[in-house]
């Protein structure tokens, strides 16, 4: 995969700024992506454990 690089501004403290952006558009992601997969796997396991705590 190739990447690419965009240079936005030839200022360090505005370089920092957008790498502290990137990571936290980072870590929103993987956190939305997360809650969606905890909330998918809640959908369907709940029926699952509710059903075999009946049975016992």
């Amino acid at each position: 995969m190739m990447e690419e690089h965009v240079v936005l501004s030839e200022r360090p403290e505005d370089q920092l700024k957008a790498v502290e952006w990137a990571r936290e558009q980072k870590k929103k992601i993987l956190d939305d992506k997360s809650r969606r997969i905890a909330d998918a796997l809640m959908e369907k396991m709940t029926p699952l454990i509710i059903k075999n705590s009946v049975q016992k």
